[in-house]
């Protein structure tokens, strides 16, 4: 064999090995319905169950599924839920609780001479999270990982505050709480820590 065969063919081993690698299949995981710190099925960690899968959908090195109860808004505890998980044949379990999910009103304002106070509202919502990643195989704890989620929307409607009393200088208020863009954000960084937990340990 000639040193040129000889290196086309090391060429061509590297190529199917790559495609080899590129083609592995996607870790299997099966998400618990998140709950709320008292253990129950808020509306709140429904929400974020469903962001969180969403955003989890979108990896390509993952496949992740839901893993639902016989009986809707049932609280799983591990045994029954890691059941479910090997029912789906899934690699790891992903279970957590929703810490906080608040939304708060702010004011903020600057002082105008001779005129009095011109004054801007704000909605900011912020959301704390803790999620476990559990190895179906083992049943035990892989790794727990915190995140938070902030987002805060502010208006352009300005009021001033003289002796006179207020004066609308127009503008507009938000319509809607930015509770949706906070937990998009905390998903998306207990998504990628949890994508590289994972990867480090194939």
């Amino acid at each position: 064999m000639t040193i040129v065969s000889l290196v086309l063919t090391w060429v061509l081993l590297l190529a199917v090995q790559g495609n080899a690698q590129d083609k592995r299949e996607p870790i299997r995981m099966a998400v618990i319905p998140f709950e709320d710190i008292l253990g129950n099925a808020s509306p709140d960690a429904t929400k974020f169950t469903q962001v969180l899968l969403a955003h989890l959908s979108r990896e390509e090195k993952l496949a992740a599924r839901i893993a639902k109860p016989d009986k809707p808004g049932t609280v799983l505890d591990r045994e029954t839920a890691l059941a479910l998980a090997k029912k789906q044949d899934a690699v790891y379990l992903i279970t957590g609780r929703v810490i906080d999910a608040t939304t708060g009103q702010g004011n903020s304002g600057l002082p105008i001479p001779k005129l009095g106070r011109v004054n801007s509202n704000s909605v900011t919502s912020e959301v704390k999270v803790e999620m476990e990643v559990i190895s179906v195989a083992t049943g035990k704890t892989v790794e727990r990982l915190r995140a938070e989620g902030e987002k805060t929307l502010r208006s352009n409607q300005t009021w001033v505050n003289s002796r006179l009393g207020s004066i609308n200088l127009g503008g507009s208020t938000p319509t809607h709480a930015p509770m949706g863009p906070a937990m998009n954000e905390c998903a998306e960084k207990l998504v990628k820590r949890t994508l590289e937990i994972l990867i480090s340990r194939k």
